[in-house]
Formats: structure tokens, sequence, C-alpha cells
């Protein structure tokens, strides 16, 4: 019988269990239906916001992850379902009889029984919805489509294992380790991105060199760091303090060969620098062993499913087909699972015949291996097949070309290589000599022979393990490439000789040989890429042996002279001398077959007029040639066969000035040879195909000058350019450049009678206006057509310009600038509209009813990015008719703009179109409006405008204010401020940034940031927003990422008249509020609820706020406020801030890591005034907010189900007693012995709040929801009474409380009110296990620091900082009577400063044994009543000293008398016998360094 009780005991529970299941279903069918209603409404509301971000994602062209794709999916099956059931089967039963029919009861159990399961089957969904991101960004330069190697199983958790390392505070350095090819540089670059994304750190960068300059060079650049600097030592120094200073950095040191001194490159390492830590990837184990690596992670070859699938993704859906499929799997197999293999043969046989892939697959099993250091001898066969399967040989030829360059390779030295060597057959000019390259090279990218550079589109670069592959092919072809960074002098002789082509890339290259026989060579390449140029002598017969020569590249060479075998360069088509320090290049002369010719960057004076002589030029680029200050004359004229002529910074050459300014200028030429001038452009002009050129004034220009070819591209920059934005305009090394004039400190006129500029303004895609004047109308004075080219216009410092567009001064209606991507106006004090018209400001409206005028009217339709700044006479950015088309519009800054009233203020013509319209702006993402003082909202006319009365018991008016001007209305607010008193008729108008109507316009607005608008008293204002329950609900800037709120004087609020079950703002990660002295609280409870992204806020210097969240109207009901993701809280001189809210509610910080509060004189709790609801409940297991109901099958529910049998007579909601009421207004449970729930009613603050309670800072039920609080710093918070409250904490019998085990720095200042840091607590209590730091000054009411039972928690507590507190008399209390007396350990203190303690007299009077193994310095200064440290037994083995001063430089006193408390007795008390001579002993004082 024994042993089958336990067994009959379990089926009496199950059975119990089960029978409760079932009359579960009859009790609460409605319940259960409501449930599932719910649970509804939050999946739609969740499928909503998730697709929300995959419309972002898209448009930012993200990859959508795979998982969220098939979510989707599954809710809207489920939803479809799930919406026939509640429509149909749900309708159908209340209808039934009204509830009389017989078959109800049975019914309603169905129902119910389906709606629980449907219920949870919605859970799971909800659950499964949780997604850490719903997508991807496009890889990172150089990775292309082998990110998707990063969605493989075995890729994923090796990052998920390097990612949890790099969290692991003990851990500074890891390493990724796997043969070359293998993906380690990807999934280093995939760290990066989600160290970033996760906010790992607050820096991170990756680093791919191996020398130790360039290692420090891009550290250095990485954090903005400028080293003044010349040697490695001074550097590291350097760069070491600046790292030490950050608060998290990541760096990844990528492809380390041998160990890496990481001292001699300045990054500091090792467990005391736990705010650095380094992530290597490496081909060598032993080297990451040797740096001391903690973890290293191999990643190994891909599992044969996960080749099959990258291989097929770059072969395609060919390899499906029965014939292919076989021979497909075969040569996946070859590639031995390593993805820079599979990914070059897939790409490689991508859409070719089957034969082809016969062919393939034998060539691999057939290949010989190669013998390359950590190479895998599949890589290699792989890679030369795909090399072989290119389909010419331009590209084969492009492809070894690339191998000459160590690293990122400038494309514009291959187009001159292969025009040089020949390479394209029929192609006449160096422009299509280009096109053709780029289109050769975007092949071989998107074969992965070549992959996209970090450093622009101007450059490619190849995987090491490609390079290494193609210089070994290249070899058996002839070319010789060396990259060798101590490389002397050139390679053997044979070698040489055999060669056509080399390329020599060297630090040290000093030696060259005194005449080769190269017959065959026709490329040389020599670069010296160190920072310094050598006076480097080349040998007179250097050349001599060099007849087919057809491409010589100097790099980084000081030349005197060009060597005299020069001449014997009969071939010679291009020649680069780049970064070299020229003196004598007359040579360069007898070049007569030479078409390219580059000087760039070149430290020149003056061109040898013996350049004239090479007839054949095609190209000549002295672009960067700073010190370039003569042209001789005739020399430009001289080359009739010019096609591309580069000069960008070249602006010191002293051209000719044309004939209109000769006379000025000839007396002082007389005596000087004559200059070039730009006349002399004619001579080519009907030849000229690329023109840039960098000039001091139009004035030199020609005024004729003509250019016959219709598709020339030109960059001019005439005037001082100084302030021309580098990013757009002086990348003088750019060979992809837009059509650009920038013409600065001219008249309009000067321009207008420019013939030759005003042929190439129509052509323009960019033009920058400085300092132009008599300039008014921009349009119609420099192109009638409309700019119908131009993608940026930038117009700054041009004081009479009145319009860009006046459309009344021109009868042409065609569309203006309707390609125009960005509009900069800078300090144009006379700008009077962007666009004028008679109708002010919107398009004439006879044209709207013309379809095709509309079109022609599409002025702006491509706008990205509007920057107005200083435009003191603007009033308005476009009437809303014009902004209706800005549908493109991305970015919109404003500042400084004083006059502006709105943004887009609506006509009164445009009611009839704005009724019909809907104005939308889907790519705005960002909105800067800064120093707007007369701003009065985004557009204020938009639907009748609130009135908000005196008297509080009027109704709100709504009138229309058609009669007002802004003006008016701006000034109607400022004499209600001013005067105070009006009557109760007087309207208020609500000056609001955002309307209800205005909000939803923007949608996608990530960051608005909003300063120095001192008339705007709202920011959002959504009275009228219609919210149905029962359909779709709105959804108000679900984007929005960052808010920032500054300086604005009059601002009230910043949202107001939030109505019930809004949706929006989800994605709000940052509010920051800065002097907003109207402001009385940040936001309602209802908006508060929304911020499930929000990461940080942070308040400074708002004189009126009382209260963070406060009610705004009627909200709906709630216990909670969670703040999921907020990490970081900050408030700052608030001086009536008083509490985090004052209704009752409860906050979780879950995610909280840094709490900062400074100058909030009467802030007493960072909870709510009037304790919640949640803090008045008592329930044994853990804290929920929620009605507990009994557990299915417990005693408890059985006994309310039979209470509740009778009641099944009433058809319709339950009627219940006291203990159970089911009105939604209000509901309390009563249950014996499990829980014990109770609600207040009607909450007051009368009714609770008692002056002489004292309040903590953070309660006992907060404190619980701090798990990673890793910060806390208060400054001047006078009424903080308790920092800490531990009185209610939850503990059980087994249960512990663990606190707040992640804060590590504890810093009080300056709070003189304060009483307790840790009030008493249960003792079953753990946490602060973490706090390394605690520093208390100026708490005055203070008398003790902790107590025994809180010492024996910090066990990682390191430094001790009290000061200037009047009443301290003991820093660790004496244990209470209900406490037990232990041993106290401080095993990790290292250091103690008490300071200014008048009333201390001893560390502790506890007389049990305390340990201090780590003290190693104590200061102590003005304690006059301080007599022993501790009495009672002390070991204090590091210590040797006792200071009674703070570091004054290098050198402070100290004292020891043997131990601790001899010292402190012989410090203060010893004094006075010192005085009477009463003691023997002489003080030991000795000086010393602070650092011993």
């Amino acid at each position: 019988m024994e042993i089958i009780k336990p067994n009959i005991e379990k089926i009496e529970v199950n059975l119990l269990e089960r029978i409760g299941q079932q009359i579960g279903y009859m009790i609460y069918p409605y319940s259960n239906i409501k449930n599932l209603k719910d649970q509804f409404q939050k999946l739609g509301n969740k499928r909503h916001g998730v697709q929300l971000e995959i419309d972002a994602a898209k448009r930012k062209g993200e990859i959508v992850a795979t998982e969220v794709q098939s979510w989707v999916e599954k809710v809207d099956n489920i939803s479809e379902e799930l919406q026939r059931f509640l429509e149909e089967d749900v309708k159908a039963n209340k209808m039934c009889l009204d509830g009389w029919c017989p078959h109800l009861k049975l019914r309603s159990y169905s129902l119910s029984r389906n709606a629980k399961k449907k219920t949870l089957e919605v859970d799971g969904l909800l659950k499964d919805g949780q997604f850490a991101e719903v997508s991807r960004p496009p890889p990172p330069p150089g990775m292309g489509s082998l990110s998707i190697i990063m969605d493989f199983e075995s890729r994923t958790k090796t990052l998920k294992e390097v990612l949890e390392a790099l969290r692991d505070d003990k851990i500074n350095m890891i390493a990724i380790c796997g043969m070359r090819g293998i993906g380690k540089t990807t999934m280093a670059k995939m760290v990066k991105k989600r160290a970033k994304d996760d906010k790992l750190f607050d820096e991170v960068g990756i680093v791919q060199t191996l020398d130790l300059k360039k290692i420090q060079d891009q550290i250095a650049e990485m954090l903005g760091l400028k080293f003044d600097e010349k040697y490695p030592l001074a550097r590291a120094k350097r760069l070491k303090k600046r790292l030490m200073d950050s608060k998290s950095i990541l760096i990844i040191l990528d492809d380390v060969w041998d160990a890496l001194d990481l001292e001699a490159v300045g990054i500091p390492y090792g467990g005391q620098y736990n705010s650095c830590k380094i992530l290597l990837t490496s081909i060598r184990e032993e080297a990451c062993t040797q740096m001391k690596s903690q973890k290293i992670f191999k990643i190994e070859v891909l599992s044969e499913e996960e080749a099959w699938n990258l291989f097929r993704e770059m072969a395609g859906n060919c390899i499906d087909t029965p014939n292919l499929h076989p021979i497909a799997e075969a040569i996946a197999k070859e590639c031995g699972g390593l993805p820079i293999a599979i990914v070059t043969v897939g790409r490689a046989l991508e859409k070719k015949s089957e034969v082809e892939w016969s062919a393939a697959l034998q060539q691999l099993k057939n290949a010989i291996p190669k013998n390359i250091p950590g190479l895998d001898s599949k890589v290699y066969s792989c890679i030369e097949l795909s090399y072989s399967s290119l389909k010419s040989d331009e590209a084969k030829s492009c492809f070894l070309l690339c191998c000459l360059f160590p690293e990122h390779i400038f494309i514009e030295f291959l187009v001159r290589y292969g025009v040089g060597q020949r390479l394209f057959t029929k192609i006449d000019t160096v422009a299509e000599a280009r096109n053709r390259f780029h289109a050769i090279l975007k092949n071989l990218k998107r074969s992965f022979l070549l992959l996209d550079s970090e450093e622009g589109e101007q450059f490619v670069k190849m995987h090491d393990v490609v390079r290494d592959v193609a210089t070994s092919i290249a070899e058996n072809q002839g070319i010789l490439v060396r990259y060798n960074e101590k490389m002397e002098e050139w390679p053997e002789k044979d070698l040489c000789e055999r060669s056509t082509a080399i390329s020599l890339v060297s630090k040290e290259l000093k030696r060259h040989p005194d005449g080769l026989e190269c017959p065959k060579l026709e490329l040389l390449q020599l670069h010296l890429c160190g920072n310094h140029t050598w006076q480097t002598l080349l040998p007179p017969n250097l050349f001599k042996g060099m007849n087919s020569l057809k491409v010589l590249s100097l790099l980084g060479m000081s030349l005197p002279s060009l060597p005299q075998s020069i001449h014997f360069f009969e071939n010679l088509r291009t020649l680069e001398l780049f970064d070299c320090e020229l003196a004598d290049v007359s040579a360069i002369g007898e070049l007569s077959k030479l078409e390219i010719l580059s000087i760039i960057g070149s430290r020149i004076k003056k061109l040898p007029g013996e350049i004239g002589y090479l007839s054949h030029l095609k190209l000549l680029d002295l672009t960067g040639c700073f010190y370039l200050e003569r042209i001789p004359a005739g020399l430009l004229s001289s080359l009739s066969h010019l096609e591309e002529l580069y000069m960008l910074g070249v602006s010191h050459v002293d051209w000719e000035p044309m004939e209109d300014n000769k006379e000025e200028e000839e007396e002082e030429e007389e005596e000087e040879e004559a200059s070039a001038g730009l006349a002399e452009l004619m001579s080519f002009s009907h030849n000229l195909m690329a023109l840039q050129i960098q000039i001091p004034n139009i004035k030199v220009l020609p005024k004729d000058l003509p250019f016959k070819n219709q598709t020339i591209k030109f960059q001019i920059f005439a005037g001082y350019m100084e302030e021309i934005d580098a990013d757009n305009y002086v990348k003088i090394f750019d060979y992809i450049f837009k059509n650009s004039l920038a013409l600065g400190r001219c008249d309009g006129s000067d321009i207008a009678e420019s013939q030759t500029l005003l042929q190439l303004l129509p052509k323009s895609e960019l033009l920058y206006l400085f300092e132009i004047k008599d300039l008014k109308n921009i349009m119609y004075e420099l192109d009638k057509e409309g700019f119908q080219c131009l993608k940026t216009l930038e117009v700054h410092k041009s004081e009479d310009i009145e319009y860009v567009i006046n459309a009344t001064s021109h009868q042409n209606m065609r569309a203006a600038f309707p390609v125009l991507e960005t509009l900069k106006l800078g300090k144009l004090r006379n700008l009077k509209e962007i666009y004028h018209s008679y109708s002010h400001g919107r398009f004439p409206k006879r044209s709207f009813s013309d379809a095709k005028a509309q079109q022609q009217l599409a002025c702006f339709s491509n706008l990205k990015s509007l920057q107005l700044s200083q435009c003191m006479g603007l009033k308005k950015v476009f009437s809303l008719s014009i902004a209706r088309g800005l549908v493109q519009l991305q970015k919109l800054d404003i500042v400084r703009c004083v006059v502006m009233e709105e943004i887009f203020p609506k006509e009164v013509e445009d009611e009839k179109e704005l009724n019909e319209k809907k104005i939308m702006f889907p790519q705005l993402t960002h909105i800067e409006l800064r120093g707007l003082p007369r701003l009065i909202g985004f557009c204020t006319d938009v639907g009748p405008i609130e009135l908000v009365q005196l008297s509080l018991n009027q109704e709100v008016g709504r009138i229309g204010t058609n009669g007002l001007t802004n003006l008016e209305k701006h000034n109607m607010t400022d004499i209600q401020q001013n005067f105070g008193s009006i009557s109760e008729s007087t309207p208020i108008i609500s000056h609001k940034l955002f309307s209800s109507n205005t909000i939803l316009w923007p949608l996608n607005l990530e960051n608005l940031d909003l300063r120095k608008a001192n008339s705007l008293e709202v920011v959002f204002d959504l009275k009228g927003l219609k919210v149905d329950e029962y359909c779709q609900r709105i959804v108000v800037l679900a984007q929005l990422k960052t808010l920032i709120v500054k300086s604005s004087s009059k601002l009230g609020h910043v949202w107001k008249n939030v109505p019930r079950g809004i949706q929006g703002f989800q994605n709000l990660a940052s509010i920051e509020v800065f002097k907003c002295d109207h402001l009385r609280y940040l936001f309602p409870p209802s908006v508060a609820k929304l911020l499930v992204e929000l990461q940080s806020i942070q308040i400074t210097l708002c004189s009126a706020i009382k209260n963070i969240v406060q009610e705004d109207g009627e909200e709906e009901e709630a216990d909670i406020i969670f703040f999921p993701k907020v990490s970081s809280l900050t408030l700052q001189n608030l001086p009536n801030l008083v509490s985090f809210c004052i209704e009752a509610y409860s906050f979780e910080w879950p995610s909280i890591k840094h709490i900062n509060l400074s100058d909030c004189p009467k802030l007493k709790t960072i909870g709510s005034e009037i304790q919640s609801p949640r803090k008045l409940k008592k329930i044994n297991g853990e804290l929920d907010s929620r009605p507990h109901e009994p557990r299915l099958g417990s005693p408890s529910f059985l006994g309310r189900c039979l209470e509740c049998v009778p009641c099944l007579k009433n058809n319709g909601p339950m009627a219940m007693t006291d203990q159970g009421t089911t009105d939604k207004s209000q509901r309390s449970y009563s249950v014996k012995k499990e829980v014990t729930l109770t609600k207040p009613k009607n909450i007051k603050i009368g009714d609770i709040d008692n002056p002489s309670e004292i309040r903590s800072l953070f309660p006992s039920y907060m404190i619980e929801c701090l798990k990673n609080l890793e910060t806390i710093n208060l400054q001047n918070c006078g009424s903080l009474e308790v920092i800490f409250e531990h009185e209610e904490l939850n503990v059980g019998e087994s249960h512990v409380a663990s606190v707040l085990d992640q804060l590590r720095k504890l810093i009080l200042c300056q709070l003189d009110n304060l009483m307790h840091i840790w009030k008493k607590g249960p003792e079953k209590m753990s946490g602060f296990e973490n706090l390394s730091l605690l520093k208390v000054s100026g708490c005055n009411s203070l008398t003790y620091l902790f107590s025994s039972s809180v010492a024996k928690l910090l066990v990682m507590l390191e430094k001790i900082e009290v000061t200037h507190c009047e009443k301290i008399e003991e820093i660790l209390a004496r244990a209470g009577e209900e406490e037990e007396e232990n041993d106290v350990l401080f095993c990790k203190v290292n250091s103690i400063l008490l300071e200014d303690l008048p009333s201390l007299k001893c560390f502790s009077q506890e007389t049990n044994a305390f340990e201090w193994p780590l003290l190693k310095e104590i200061t102590v200064i003005k304690c006059p009543t301080l007599s022993t440290f501790i009495p009672s037994n002390l070991n204090t083995p590091k210590l040797k000293r006792v200071y009674d001063e703070l570091p004054r430089g290098q050198r402070r006193t100290c004292h020891w008398k043997g131990d601790l408390n001899a010292t402190i007795h012989h410090i203060y008390k010893g004094k006075e016998k010192q005085v009477d001579n009463e003691t023997g002993q002489q003080e030991q004082t000795k000086t010393i360094n602070n650092d011993m």
C-alpha cells in the first residue's frame, strides 16, 4: 500500500488539475475569449510594428532576416483564422436566442476551450516575435556577398561565442584563428558591426596593417587623435593615454602574422586596463598565444550542407538541372568547404554550359598543388580556375595588373597603365579606355576576384589570398612582383631581364642596377612607399636596355634630373611621377610617343617648355602640384591632341590675364618670362573631354572659350575657395567627378557676360556661389532653363540675393531644379523667398488644371537635403502647395533664421487642394531647427486653431484664424504672457511644432533636434487625433530615434493631449532636454509606456520640472511603467524636481546601467511620490502587479468554482461578491493564505503624503529591478534621506534577495540630509558584490557609511573615499543585537581616503578581526577625534605608509609606526606627547614618490 500511495496521490493531483481545467472553461468562457481578443490585439500591434521596421529596413537597403519573414507569414495566416473565429463563431454564440438557447452552455464551453488554445498559439507567436534585430545592413565594404556565410550555423555559433567573450570583464584579448580564405576577416568585420549595434563599446575600430606606424595612425584616426609627435615611442605614449581615457574600446588587429609588441604600439593591455579590449585574427595560433590571448576561437571549414548552400547561392539555380547537379556536387566537394574557393568557383561557372562545367571539374582534379605558405592547395586551384574562366584576354590582363599593388588599388593607375600597354583594341580616347576598365572591374568584383575598397569608389582591392594566387599566375607569365618593405636592391639580374613587367614596392629601395638588358620589359613600377624621399640618383644607364618599355611609374623619389638613358624610350606612352621631388625634367621632351604624363602631388616649381614637344599627349595631370608657379607661354597651345587636363590644387600659377586686364599688369611682366594663359585651351578645346582647373578668379578665364564636345566633364573653381566643403569639392584625386562650377568673389554681371560659363552652367551638376555681388535672382539670371542637370546648389555670403526662383520675372513655366538633391543657403541676409511668384510663394493656381503644366512645375521634386543658415529675412521655407511635392526630402536643417515663423505655411488658395491631397514626407528622417525665435509651428493653419479659454469651466473654442497674420497670432501669446491678467474671453493660441495633422506627415522621421525656438509651447500636440479601438490604430512617428529639445524658453509640453490608445514612438532611443524653464514634466504615462526602445534620458537646467512622468488628462489604467532598454538616466540642475512621478506608478528599469543625478535639491525619490499599489501588495511568490487568480486545480480554485456554480443560471456576465467583481473599473480579490491583494480607491496626495515619512531614492520594489545598474552618481540633492531601502525586499524562507549585483561605482556628494546609504534590510540579502568604488563627500547628516551586514557583501570594494562629512563617527557601524558578529574581510580594498571628518572616532568599533590583504595606501587628513583605526586584530600585510596630505606634484610625506593603529594614534595623539617630550621615539618620516 505504501508503495502505490505516491502514485495514487499523483493521479489525484493530475485528475484534480484536469477537472479544474474543464470547469474553468465553463466558468470563464468570456474571460478566455476576452484574453484572446487582448492577445490578438497585441499580436496585431506587434505585427504592425515589425512591418514598420521591415519597411524602414528596405528603404535603407538592408536585408530582412529570414526568421522575421517566416514569423510574419505565420502571423498573417493565424490572423485570418482568428478573425473568422471572433467574427463568426463568437458572434453566433451571443446571438443564440439572446442567451436562452439550451445548447448555450455546451457551446460556450467549446468556444472557451478553443479560445484558450488559440490564445496559447498567439502567446507563442508574441514570444517568437521578440527579435534582437529585424534586419541587417548590407555587407560592409569589402565583404560583398560573403556576408551570407555569417548566416550559417557554424559561423553564428562562433560569432555568439566571440561576443560573449567580449562581454566578459575578465577577458581583455581574444583571437580568431584559421587557415587563409576561411573567413577570419569576414568574421572580424561582423564582430565590429555587432559590437557597434549592441553598443558593447563606445568605440570600435579594425586595423588591417602590420606596420607599427600605420597601426598607430589608423587607431588615432578612429579616435579623432592627431599626432604632433614624430617618433614611435612618443606616439605610443600619447596613444596609450588616449586609449586609457576611453570608457570602452575594441581594437581589432586583422591578419597578425607574428607576435606584435602592443606596448610599442601604445595599446594598453592587461587586467588593469579593462576599458581596452583586443581582438586578433591570424593564421598562426602560436602568435596569438605569444601575445597572451585569453581565448582562441578556431574557424573550421564549412559543413557539407553549408558549403553546398553557399555554392548554390553563387552559381545559381542552374545546378538543380539533372545533368549539372552531380557535376556541381563534385565541384563543390573539390572546394573543400573553404568559403573563398566556393565563392570564386561558383561565380566563375555561373550561367556556363555543361561542357564548361565538366572541363572545370577535370581541371580541379588534375590541378598541381602550389606551395604557398598558409594557403590550402584547393584554394589555389579554385582561384586559378576562376581566372582561367574569364571571358576575355582584356579581363585577364586587368586582373594581373591589379596584383602589382600591395593593398588598395587606385583605378586611375590601372587605366593609365592599360592605355600605355594598349590593352584595348578599337579604343581611341582615354575616356573610352576608362569606361572599359570600370566595366571589367565590375565583373571581376562580381566574380569575387576583386572587392570593394573602404577607400571609396576610386579604389578596388584584392583579398590577400587572391593576390598571392594572382602573383603566382603573373610570375608564370613573366610579371615580377615584389612587396618587401626592407628590400634595398633589385631582384636577381636574370630574373629581371626575362620579365615583361616589374613592380618593386619597398621603403628601403636605394641601390639600382646600372644597365639591364630587358628586351621584353613593357612596364616598370618603382614605388618608395615610406613617408620620406631620398635624394635618388638613378644610374645613367638604368633604362638603356629597356627599349620596349611602354609604362614607367616612379613614386616617392627625389630626382635632381632624369637619367640620360631616358631617350631610349622610343615606345614609352605612359609616364607617372607620383609624389616626387623634381628639379630638371626637361628630358621628358624627348619622349615623342608619350600619351599620358602624370606629375601628381610632386614638388616642381616650373614646367619645362620641352613638354610642348609632346605632340601625341592626350592626358596631362598636374593635380596636387601645390608648388607649381609658372607654365611657359605657348606650352598648352602646343598640345593640340590633349583630351584631359587636370590641375586641381594648382592655385599659385601666374596665369596671363585676358585682354581686358592686360594693361594693368603689362609693366610688371615686361621683365619676366611670359606665362601661359587659359586662352591657349582653344587650341585643343575641340578634343577636350575632361577639365579640372583651379584659378584665382573668373577674369583669367576666356569669356568665349568654345567646348565643342557636348559630353565634356569639368570642374572649374574660380575665386577664393577656402570655404569650399572638402567632401564635395576638394577631392583632388577624384577622376569620377560631377560637372562642377565653384565661383567666388565676383559680380553676377561677370558671370552673365561670360559665354564660357553660360554654356557650362546648364550642364553643371554642382554649383557653388560664394560672395557674389549684384545677383538677385539665381535661376533667371544664370540659367533661364532652370538648371535641368543641377544636383547640388550651395550659396553663401551673397547678400544681394533675394530669390532662388522669381517666377514673376520670367514667363518660362518649365520645371526648375527637377533633379536637385541638395540645397544649401547660408548667410543670405536679404533672401526673401526661395520660390517667389504672384501667388506669394505658390505656383499659379491656373497651372493645376493642366496635368502637363503641373508636371512641368515639379520644382525641387527630387530634393533630398535642404539646409538654411542665417537667412535673416526668410519667414518660410516653401508654401504648402510646393512642399507637398517634396516627397524625396530626407534632411531638413534650419539654423538661425531669426524671422522664420512657419516651415510650410498654408496659403488661402491651398485649402481646396489640400483637402483633396494628403501631405506626406515619406523619406524625411532628419529635422534640425535651431535659433528660430519666432517659429510657431511646422504648419499652423492646417485645420481649425485651438483656442484655450482662461476660464476652466468654459468649453474649448475653435475658430478660424484666416483674418490674423502669423505675427499677430505670435503677439497674442506674447501679450498674454507679459501682462497676465486678461479677460476670460481672450483666446490663447497654442504654438505647437506638430499638430495632430502635421505629425503624420514625416512618418519615417528618425531624428528631431529643436533648439532656441522661444515661441513654441508644445512639440507634439495630439489634440484631435482620432484613435479607433476596433480598427487599425494610428501609429505616430514610429521611426523616431533621437529627440533633442534645448533652450526653448516658452516650451510647456513635449507631449500634450495624448489620446488613449495611441501607438507610436516605439523606436525612440534617446531623449535630451536642456534649459526649458516652462516645462513641468517630460511625458505622460501613456507615452512612457510606448517607449520600449528608449535607452537614454537626459534632462538639464529645467527650472520648472517637478516630475518626469505626469498624467495628461485621461490616462489608461496601469500599475507598472516599464522601461526595458533604458541604460542611462541623467537629471541635472532641476531645482523643483521632487520625484520621477507624482501618481501611483511603479517603474521598472531592467537595463539601466548609469544613473547621474545632480543639483536637484528637492528630489526625494526616483519612484512615485504616492506609493504604488504594487508596493501595498503582499505576495509570497514573485512580485506581480496583476491580480492573481488561484491556479487551476488548487483547493482555492475548486472552492471558488463551487461558489460560482449557482451563478451559471445568469446567462450574462457573472455577478460576484466582494471577493471578486467583474467591474472593469475596479477589481480586487482576496484569497486566503496564498495571496493578499489590496488596491486603494482614489488615492490622493494628501491621504498618503506624510512629511515625517523618510523617503528613499531607490524604494525596495525598485531596487529589485535594477539588476544591471553599474554606476550611481548623486550630487547636490539636499532632500535625499535614504539611498537604498531594503526593508520590504521580497525575501522568503528559500529565497535570498540579490540586489544591485552589477553596481561598480557609488558616488555621493553634497547630500546634506542624507541619513542612510543602506537602510536596514533582511538578513538573507546578497548583492553589491561588484562595487569597487565608494565615494562620499559633503553628507553632513550621515553618521556612518555601512553596517557590518552590508560590509560583508562588498567583496570587490577597492577604493573608499570619505570627505567633508561633519557627523560621521565611524565608517563601519557596530552590529546590532540581532546581527551576528563575524570577521569582516575587505579582500580587494587597496586605498582609503578620510578627509575633514571632525566627528570621526574610528573606522569601526567592531571587536572582531578584520582582514585587509591588499590595502596599500591610507590617507587621513583633518580627523582630529580619530584615536585608533580599529580596536581589534588588524591584518594589513601590504600597508607600509599612512599619508596626512593629498598629493602635491610628485612628492608628499607619510608616516609609519609598525602597524596601522599605532600610526593613527601617533599622528593624532602622539603630537601632543612630542611637544612634552614624553616619548623617546622619534617619528619616522620619509619622503617618497606617489607611485611607490
